[in-house]
C-alpha cells in the first residue's frame, strides 16, 4: 500500500510540475525574445548619443523616399474631390448617398499642398487649398464643424493637417507666394483647436479616444502645432497632457495598443504624429521620452516585417478585416504610414538602420529597388 501511495504522489507531483512548466512557457511567449531586448537596449543607447537632425520638416518631406515614393503622382490624390472641394465620403453626403459628412476627409489637402511644395506642382497646391476651403466653409462660430460625424476625433484630424501644412509652407521656398493663404487659415484653425479644449468637449472627446493609443498623438500634434503656429501656450500645455497619456500606454515590447491589442498599421500612424512633435519641439522637456517611444515602436514594427519587406497583419485588432472606414470599405494595413514612419525617422536620426527598413518596404510595396 505504501508503494502505491508513493507512486500516486509521484505521478501527482509530476503532473503539477508539467502544468507549471507549461504555464511558465506560455507566459514567456508573451514577452519579447532576448534578441529583441538586446537590440532595444543597444538602439536606445546609440540614439541617446546621436544628435537629432537640425533639418526642417520641409527638408524631411523632401528626402528621396518621401518625395519620390509618397508624392509621385499628386493628381491621383484629388481624383475623388469635387470641383467645389468636397472630398471622399463628403461627396456621398452631398449626393444624399450618406447620412453623415466628416471634416477629416478634407485633411488630404495636407498631402496635396506639401507634396506640391516639394514637387513644385502649383495645381496640386491649389487643389489642396480647395479641400481646406470646403472644410472651413462648414465651420461654426464656436470653431466646431457643423454636424460633422465623430466631432472631436474628426476635427483633430483636420486641425493637425491644416496646422502642419501652414508650418511647412512657412519653411518652404514658396512662403511668400502663399503667405496670404497662411494668414487666412491661421485664425480658422486656431478657433477649431480652441474648440477642442473646451472642458465639456475635451472630456467627451478624450473619453471616446480611450481605446486608441494613436489618437493621443494625433490630438497632441493637432494642438501642439496649432500652438506653435499661433503662439498659444495653452494649446501646447494640452498637447503635453495627451502626450503623457499616450506614453503611459506603451507596453514593454514597444506596442502602442489599439483596442487592447497590437496593430501593425495604426502603430505607425501614431508614430508619424509623434515624429512631428520631435521636429517642432526638439528642446521640450518631454521630447526625449517621445524619442524613446518612437524608437521602441519602430523596433516592434520590425518584428512584424518579413525578409521580403511585407508587414504582417496577423493578430491586428483593427486592420485585419474587423473595421470599416468612412467610405464603407474594410480597413487593411496601410503601407503609406509604415513607409513614412521609417523614412522620416531615418532623416531625423541619420540612422542607416531605419533607412534600410524603409527601402525594404519600398521594394516590396512599390516595386522600386
Amino acid at each position: 500500500m505504501k508503494k502505491q501511495y508513493l507512486a500516486a504522489w509521484l505521478v501527482l507531483l509530476l503532473l503539477l510540475m508539467t502544468k507549471t512548466t507549461m504555464v511558465f512557457a506560455k507566459q514567456r511567449s508573451n514577452y519579447p525574445n532576448r534578441q529583441f531586448e538586446v537590440s532595444l537596449r543597444t538602439e536606445q543607447s546609440n540614439l541617446s548619443q546621436r544628435q537629432l537632425s537640425q533639418k526642417t520638416d520641409f527638408e524631411h518631406e523632401s528626402t528621396d523616399l518621401i518625395a519620390n515614393v509618397l508624392y509621385p503622382r499628386l493628381s491621383d490624390l484629388h481624383k475623388s474631390m469635387m470641383t467645389n472641394g468636397a472630398n471622399g465620403a463628403n461627396v456621398l453626403w452631398i449626393r444624399n448617398q450618406a447620412r453623415n459628412w466628416y471634416i477629416e476627409d478634407q485633411r488630404y489637402g495636407e498631402d496635396l499642398i506639401i507634396g506640391g511644395l516639394v514637387k513644385n506642382d502649383p495645381q496640386a497646391i491649389e487643389a489642396g487649398f480647395k479641400m481646406f476651403d470646403w472644410g472651413f466653409a462648414h465651420q461654426a462660430n464656436d470653431g466646431s464643424f457643423f454636424i460633422t460625424g465623430d466631432r472631436f476625433h474628426s476635427t483633430s484630424f483636420f486641425v493637425e493637417a491644416v496646422a502642419h501644412t501652414l508650418l511647412v509652407i512657412q519653411q518652404s521656398p514658396y512662403s511668400e507666394k502663399y503667405a496670404d493663404q497662411v494668414a487666412k487659415y491661421k485664425p480658422l484653425v486656431h478657433r477649431a483647436a480652441r474648440w477642442m479644449i473646451k472642458p465639456n468637449i475635451w472630456k467627451i472627446g478624450i473619453g471616446r479616444n480611450k481605446p486608441y493609443t494613436h489618437r493621443r498623438y494625433l490630438v497632441a500634434i493637432a494642438l501642439g502645432l496649432t500652438g506653435k503656429l499661433t503662439g498659444d501656450q495653452e494649446l501646447i500645455e494640452y498637447a503635453h497632457k495627451s502626450l503623457k497619456d499616450g506614453l503611459s500606454l506603451q507596453r514593454p515590447d514597444g506596442v502602442n495598443p489599439e483596442k487592447n491589442g497590437h496593430d501593425s498599421s495604426y502603430q505607425m500612424v501614431g508614430v508619424i504624429y509623434a515624429q512631428r512633435w520631435v521636429t517642432y519641439f526638439p528642446q521640450d522637456e518631454i521630447t526625449p521620452k517621445v524619442v524613446a517611444m518612437i524608437n521602441k515602436s519602430l523596433l516592434w514594427e520590425q518584428t512584424r516585417m518579413l525578409p521580403s519587406g511585407e508587414i504582417i497583419t496577423e493578430g491586428n485588432t483593427r486592420t485585419a478585416g474587423q473595421e470599416k472606414g468612412r467610405s464603407g470599405k474594410v480597413k487593411s494595413m496601410d503601407r503609406r504610414p509604415v513607409l513614412r514612419a521609417f523614412a522620416y525617422w531615418a532623416s531625423v536620426t541619420n540612422n542607416q538602420k531605419w533607412e534600410e527598413s524603409a527601402r525594404k518596404l519600398t521594394k516590396f510595396y512599390y516595386k522600386i529597388p
